[in-house]
């Protein structure tokens, strides 16, 4: 397995896409207190390669492996997110193609949003998965949109600047499947020793869960 490769990634190059919107993250800094806090840890981003990440990550001393689990998305659920997994098919091709790493492989992952696109019985089993090839511990950092007013759902690729900043590219949007509130998430991490959420003000609700 090569630290750093991605799988290949749908729509516009992200210099050809609308600007990077620059926000600060409660949750970014607290993951990254705990990977500052140790030495020679492997991480796992879920936004596709990025120089950026990359760069981040390895110059804090830890590895870095990618996957682009939106672009899974894209290449099996194809244009309509909720209809699409409903069909046994197509969901149990997601699920072949993503999180196939060997049991508690990682240290930390960076989920990003991209868990708020799925659906149950979906979403419970890429839970699943990822609990699993996370080692006990770890963490793993999440958002979802808390605005529970809106159809679509705007998808980002996540871009890191500092400890504590984001580079949020824009990469389209989603229909919003289902609407995740804090029990929700509890719920669906349940398993998880400790589940932490931060307050925005941008309807992003960050949440930082310890396997």
């Amino acid at each position: 397995m090569k630290f750093g490769a991605a799988k290949l990634s749908f729509g516009k190059s992200e210099t050809a896409q609308a600007p990077a919107h620059i926000r600060t993250s409660s949750g970014l800094e607290q993951f990254f207190s705990f990977l500052h806090a140790r030495e020679n840890l492997s991480v796992l981003d879920m936004s596709g390669a990025s120089q950026a990440n990359i760069a981040y990550i390895t110059n804090a001393g830890h590895r870095i492996s990618s996957d682009d689990i939106i672009g899974t998305m894209q290449q099996c659920f194809g244009d309509d997110f909720h209809t699409s997994q409903q069909a046994a098919s197509t969901s149990q091709r997601f699920l072949e193609q993503t999180l196939t790493f060997p049991d508690n492989f990682f240290d930390g992952a960076l989920v990003w949003d991209a868990m708020q696109f799925l659906i149950s019985p979906v979403i419970d089993q890429t839970v699943a998965q990822l609990l699993r090839v996370l080692k006990p511990g770890g963490l793993i950092l999440a958002f979802f949109n808390a605005n529970d007013k809106i159809t679509r759902i705007p998808v980002h690729n996540y871009r890191i600047q500092d400890h504590k900043t984001l580079a949020m590219i824009p990469r389209g949007a989603e229909q919003q499947c289902q609407y995740f509130n804090n029990r929700s998430i509890e719920n669906l991490f349940g398993k998880a020793e400790s589940v932490k959420f931060f307050l925005t003000r941008d309807h992003l609700r960050e949440v930082l869960v310890r396997k």
